[in-house]
C-alpha cells in the first residue's frame, strides 16, 4: 500500500472522527473511562476546527491511502509553553496517534512520527523535546515508541477516592 502523509484539512473532519473513535476504543480496552460521552463527536469536531486547523501551536497529520483516498492514520501534535517553575522549556506533545488496525505494521505510525518531528523542528517553534503518553498495560505502544527513539521519563499514578486506605 502507498500512502501520503499530510496535514489534515477541514474536509477530513468526519473521516478523522472515525479514526478518533478507533483511538478511544483502543484506550478503553485498558480503561473504561476512555469511552466517550454522547456529545463527544460534536465537541471533538469543534476542537479540531477551532484549535488545530491552521494553528501555530497545533497540527494534525494524516496518512491517506493513495489508491482509495481513505485516511488510515492520524497524529495530533501540540506545542506546550515553558513551565513557570521547572526547567521544562517549550516542548511538544503528541496526542491521538492512531493507525487503523488493518494498516498496522506498514510503517504508517513511524511515518507520522517523522512528519511531526519535522514539524516540531521547523524554525520558530523552539521545541527542545516532545512527548507522548502511553496508557498503562499497552506494551505494544510502549515498544513502538521506544523503537522510534523515545525514552520513558515518568510514570503517572492515580488513586481513586473510593479506594480503601
Amino acid at each position: 500500500m502507498t500512502y501520503e502523509i499530510r496535514k489534515a484539512r477541514r474536509e477530513d473532519g468526519d473521516e478523522l472522527l472515525e479514526l478518533w473513535h478507533g483511538f478511544t476504543d483502543h484506550l478503553s480496552e485498558y480503561d473504561d473511562r476512555y469511552h466517550h460521552k454522547e456529545s463527544a463527536d460534536e465537541r471533538w469536531l469543534q476542537y479540531f476546527e477551532s484549535q488545530l486547523l491552521d494553528a501555530k501551536y497545533g497540527a494534525v497529520f494524516v496518512a491517506e491511502e493513495e489508491a482509495s483516498g481513505d485516511l488510515v492514520g492520524v497524529l495530533e501534535a501540540r506545542i506546550m509553553g515553558n513551565h513557570p517553575i521547572f526547567r521544562l522549556q517549550n516542548h511538544g506533545y503528541i496526542n491521538g496517534h492512531f493507525v487503523d488496525d488493518d494498516h498496522r505494521g506498514e510503517g504508517i505510525g513511524s511515518a507520522l512520527l517523522e512528519a511531526v518531528h519535522d514539524w516540531f523542528e521547523d524554525a520558530g517553534k523552539d521545541v527542545d523535546f516532545y512527548r507522548v503518553d502511553v496508557i498503562d498495560g499497552d506494551d505494544d505502544s510502549a515498544t513502538f515508541y521506544e523503537a522510534n527513539g523515545f525514552d520513558a521519563v515518568e510514570h503517572v499514578y492515580e488513586r481513586s477516592m473510593e479506594s480503601e486506605r
